[in-house]
């Protein structure tokens, strides 16, 4: 069973999902279909086929009818999720590392039950499958107060009961500046060059890189506007409806543009996207993914840095928070919908943050002059006690040991030739 990335009209890229026959599993194509119809982004139905290509292959392994699912059945998809074998039957004597992490097994299970939702509603699955795996909790188990909190504070919040506790959110994984340099000193050519220069100063995403015209460049503001113009010909996406905003660079950035398009927007260049293959027979057609992709992989074989176009996103917004930047400001360059999606991901104070914020408030927090005073006399007088009390104790000491070391010395006298 397999995911396939097939070619729709317009030449977009679509994805679904067959078995090991070769077969079409349509209940999947017909929920992928609707969710392409609400423009879905092609990120998310290639994610959304990824996540229903492992329940199907769980309930053919388990011979469930996937109209009739249980509750029961459900919970054994977060086993089997979990299972490195990928079999009920083989469960493991000892504890193992589960081969897939809690998030992405929410993930999982969100799919699948929006799946079934959307076939639960066209009344083609008996189970209700979102009703039956929602419970809900008092309004005080809320983790925080929404915008409109007044009106909705007494309303129950929804949990999903199969959902697995996720570990907190981890420090994204980020390169220095040195490692960035070493990048651009292995690109071969101007455009790659240009390129990881623009993913990382401007921390875009790779589909909005590739969706960029040339005339987005504003030459008099040093600035990129990030526009939605829909299906393009490189199939590069915007990925949400927050993505639309203004990113602004470095005067060098926006000068080196200027010297690519010079070169390389020539007469015979028919598209207006900014970044142009080089050679073969589509030479001057727009970049795609898979260039992008290939060109990273060179990058990685010839420098040895684990490198990604959102490492050198993730790296420049870490940074920007690390400089002190509000999370609103880091929301609106990062292009993201949600605050608190931004928040979490970006702002981890570092070690060095934290002991200068500290120094910074220690006057202010810790005890006054005149406490520390009073607290330094009541150490004095718990002293003084403890010496009453064991200088009498040292006395009787000291006098045993003089009077068992005169005893030693007479006896030691009795003992030798002189004394006889």
């Amino acid at each position: 069973m397999r995911v396939v990335e097939i070619e729709v009209q317009d030449h977009q890229k679509r994805y679904v999902v067959i078995d090991e026959a070769g077969r079409l599993i349509e209940p999947i194509a017909r929920y992928l279909k609707y969710l392409d119809r609400i423009n879905a982004a092609r990120q998310t139905l290639r994610s959304y086929a990824l996540a229903l290509r492992l329940y199907w292959e769980y309930i053919s392994q388990q011979q469930i009818d996937w109209q009739q699912v249980t509750l029961d059945e459900l919970s054994g998809f977060v086993l089997w999720l979990k299972l490195p074998s990928g079999s009920l039957k083989v469960v493991p004597a000892h504890p193992v590392p589960q081969a897939r992490s809690n998030r992405t097994i929410n993930h999982a299970l969100t799919v699948v039950r929006s799946f079934y939702d959307y076939h639960w509603r066209l009344e083609e699955a008996v189970a209700n499958v979102k009703g039956t795996t929602t419970t809900y909790l008092p309004a005080r188990a809320r983790r925080y107060k929404s915008f409109l909190h007044h009106i909705t504070k007494g309303s129950p919040v929804e949990k999903n009961i199969l959902k697995q506790k996720e570990t907190r959110r981890l420090r994204p994984k980020t390169i220095t500046k040195d490692q960035v340099q070493q990048l651009l000193d292995a690109c071969g050519n101007q455009r790659d060059r240009l390129l990881v220069r623009l993913l990382y100063e401007s921390a875009i995403r790779v589909g909005e890189a590739l969706a960029l015209w040339v005339q987005d460049v504003d030459l008099a503001e040093n600035t990129l506007h990030i526009c939605d113009r829909g299906p393009l010909e490189n199939g590069a996406e915007i990925k949400t409806i927050y993505s639309p905003r203004v990113v602004m660079v470095s005067e060098d950035l926006i000068d080196e543009i200027v010297a690519y398009v010079g070169i390389a927007h020539t007469a015979e260049v028919e598209t207006n996207h900014l970044f142009l293959k080089q050679h073969g027979e589509r030479a001057g057609q727009a970049l795609t993914y898979a260039d992008v992709d290939s060109l990273f992989r060179r990058l990685r074989s010839r420098t040895g840095i684990a490198v990604t176009p959102h490492i050198l996103r993730h790296t420049m917004l870490t940074a920007l928070a690390e400089q002190g930047w509000a999370p609103e400001l880091l929301q609106e360059r990062a292009g993201h919908a949600s605050f608190q999606q931004t928040y979490q991901t970006y702002v981890h104070p570092s070690r060095e943050a934290l002991r200068n914020a500290w120094e910074q408030s220690e006057e202010q927090v810790c005890l006054p002059e005149r406490d520390k005073q009073q607290s330094m006399k009541r150490t004095a007088g718990m002293l003084e006690i403890s010496l009453d009390a064991v200088i009498p104790l040292i006395v009787q000491i000291t006098t045993l040991t003089f009077s068992v070391s005169q005893t030693s010395s007479v006896r030691w006298r009795k003992t030798t030739p002189n004394s006889r």
